[in-house]
């Protein structure tokens, strides 16, 4: 009875670890998407340029790329708890930091320390996800994780808005530290520990480096993974660019954002439940294609409807929300047949899946910054890009298949 009540027990502890990753882990996401329709008051507070206003995004992809080839071997050999739990410290830390700074450089160094917090996330939580569940399972959890992580982007523009009727942009980190700190508390309580010490890996650089060659040396690796950060990209570009091209230039109310927002990103949150109830159906190669499908059609409305209506915003949200549906439905089987693509321990590969994630994540917040025209059009031709590369990235996939 002992021994069948420890196994109840650590079944209830795994099923409960994923919704309290989650809980964690859109803090996180909500430190970029609940201040967005602040930025236009951030700007002005702090008396910068549009494009110093953006950076703040950048510099928090920044972060996200900086340590996760160190932390996910770190995690390989000292175990996921010490570096998740370790990462949410820097994050509630550089949370109040945000919160109380008046200078620019201070509030930029901050926002890539919480950057920085991410990379714990894929490297030491998705990890213990990866390790804990068999494939099936493991698409279906991360399919009602991202359903929850999407709140963030979906919702958190909306409720920073309605925060922004009664106090100012500072409040909205001042909120978010709370949450995190609740977050990581319940994860020190909760959090199993899925690497072992018995199995963990000496930390050498040799083999380490080895590893990571290997990693990106693997095409099957590399193209899954691409397909995912192409349309990441997407949805960062807008990110970015979406505050001021729908308040700036189009003079809605920051409620209205947020509104069009929650629009936009529900449809992630849609398309994470057709991939719940549909994975053992249809399988996770059907669903790619399904996806992206659906996502280069979103690109070609895109462009259309930006040259024939430039003026005509909900073409445009239109056209994203079906980018963001179909993105869904590849997000999730995507991530996993990337990471099973690989034989290398699970620290080192989601290392490199994260760092690639943040990297295009500054590419996206980039490109916003810098070849932003404040047009329609500028943006339906980057969605149709966008949507071009992901597809293409799939049709290799089906190549090297074929060829095998």
């Amino acid at each position: 009875m002992g021994r069948w009540g420890v196994r109840d027990n650590q079944e209830k502890l795994y099923s409960l670890f994923p919704f309290l990753l989650v809980f964690y882990e859109i803090t996180n996401y909500l430190a970029n998407d609940m201040y967005l329709p602040a930025l236009p008051h951030l700007a002005a507070d702090l008396s910068i340029p549009t494009h110093l206003a953006q950076q703040t995004l950048t510099a928090w992809f920044l972060g996200t790329t900086s340590l996760q080839l160190i932390l996910g071997p770190f995690s390989d050999r000292f175990g996921r708890r010490l570096v998740l739990l370790g990462g949410g410290v820097v994050f509630i830390i550089s949370t109040i930091i945000c919160a109380l700074t008046a200078n620019i450089q201070v509030l930029l160094t901050a926002r890539f320390f919480q950057g920085c917090a991410i990379c714990t996330i894929g490297t030491a939580g998705y990890s213990s996800i990866h390790e804990i569940f068999d494939r099936i399972k493991a698409i279906k959890i991360l399919a009602v994780m991202g359903s929850i992580t999407v709140l963030a982007p979906a919702f958190g523009p909306l409720l920073g808005a309605v925060l922004l009727q009664w106090l100012n942009w500072r409040w909205i980190f001042g909120v978010l530290a709370i949450w995190a700190i609740v977050g990581v508390s319940l994860l020190w309580l909760f959090m199993p520990e899925s690497n072992p010490k018995e199995k963990r890996q000496a930390f050498d650089g040799r083999v380490l480096l080895k590893n990571y060659v290997a990693i990106l040396c693997n095409t099957k690796f590399m193209l899954n993974t691409l397909i995912f950060c192409a349309t990441f990209l997407g949805a960062i570009a807008w990110i970015a660019a979406g505050p001021f091209l729908v308040i700036t230039e189009f003079k809605y109310s920051t409620l209205a954002f947020g509104i069009f927002q929650a629009l936009i990103f529900g449809n992630l949150i849609l398309g994470a439940q057709v991939v719940k109830h549909t994975i053992d159906r249809r399988g996770p190669d059907r669903l790619i294609n399904i996806g992206l499908i659906i996502v280069l059609c979103s690109g070609v409305l895109a462009l259309l409807l930006t040259i024939i209506f430039p003026h005509f915003l909900f073409g445009l949200i239109i056209s994203l929300m079906m980018f963001m549906f179909g993105s869904s439905l590849a997000f999730g089987p995507a991530t996993r047949i990337a990471i099973e693509a690989c034989k290398e321990p699970m620290g080192a590969r989601m290392a490199i899946f994260s760092t690639l994630m943040g990297l295009f994540g500054v590419i996206g917040g980039l490109l916003a910054s810098f070849t932003y025209t404040g047009t329609l059009l500028w943006f339906g031709v980057l969605l149709f890009v966008i949507s071009c590369l992901a597809c293409l990235a799939r049709w290799w996939v089906e190549v090297i298949k074929a060829r095998e």
